[in-house]
């Protein structure tokens, strides 16, 4: 048992947020960490690889990596954006897409052994939790106004007590969004990791044992593989469910005025 909580205390440490200094991070301190490292790199690949997709682009691609590229952004274009807000949403592909690409290749770097998630920490979730909220109420303001936009939160054919409750409840509700949003993302991405991380410390607490013991380092080991490509449906899956909430919010905001 003991090494067993030696171990998980050690992984806990692994996926704590450092500074690649070596000091403890304060809480005050501006300082590169192993999270903000690899979400820098996340976003050098994430630029460097659609660059090199577009330079491919062609009426046949004949790159694999253009027609993946290609294959992906129809795939943002019509099943998350036109299939969500319609054809009026396309304009809103760049940002919807860089979303989507940079959640997708921050949360496939984090499954590289000895990599880190930049989505691993709430600071970056939140972060883009931010963005997004600021985004579509930006969004909608533009197109209906400041105060006709304020007016969706306030039903319409409702007393003024009613109407002032419930445009309370939706105005809480907005408001949560960017904490749903960012803890959804977070939490899915660093369960993941220790999920895998407790599998790899069994699998070698077993294989360090003596006797017939380390033939049951097998069972762990497969649970780790099984696990881990599990993990890649989870990191794709949740960069759509981000990208595809960030469409509903942009829909809701531009037609918030007809409701």
């Amino acid at each position: 048992m003991d090494q067993i909580s030696v171990g998980v205390t050690k992984l806990l440490e692994e996926l704590s947020v450092q500074s690649l200094s070596g000091h403890k991070v304060a809480e005050t301190q501006m300082t590169l960490t192993n999270y903000s490292f690899f979400l820098i790199i996340s976003a050098v690949v994430t630029i460097v690889v659609v660059l090199y997709a577009v330079s491919k682009v062609k009426l046949v691609p004949e790159s694999r990596v253009g027609s993946v590229m290609e294959s992906a952004v129809e795939f943002v274009r019509d099943g998350l954006i036109v299939d969500i807000m319609g054809k009026e949403g396309i304009k809103y592909l760049p940002f919807i897409g860089t979303v989507f690409f940079f959640v997708l290749f921050n949360n496939f770097i984090g499954l590289i052994p000895g990599f880190k998630p930049g989505t691993g920490t709430m600071g970056t979730t939140v972060a883009w939790a931010l963005i997004v909220f600021v985004t579509y109420h930006s969004i909608g303001i533009k197109k209906s106004g400041f105060f006709p936009y304020l007016k969706h939160y306030v039903p319409k054919g409702v007393n003024i007590g009613m109407g002032l409750f419930i445009g309370l409840l939706e105005l809480i509700s907005d408001f949560i969004r960017p904490l749903t949003l960012s803890v959804r993302l977070f939490a899915n991405m660093y369960a993941g990791h220790i999920t895998l991380g407790i599998f790899s410390v069994f699998t070698v607490l077993l294989l360090e044992a003596s006797g017939a013991v380390k033939a049951i380092a097998i069972l762990p080991l497969a649970l780790q593989i099984v696990m881990y490509g599990f993990e890649v449906f989870v990191a794709f899956l949740q960069a759509y469910i981000f990208s595809i909430l960030t469409a509903v919010y942009i829909g809701g905001a531009l037609h918030a005025t007809e409701h």
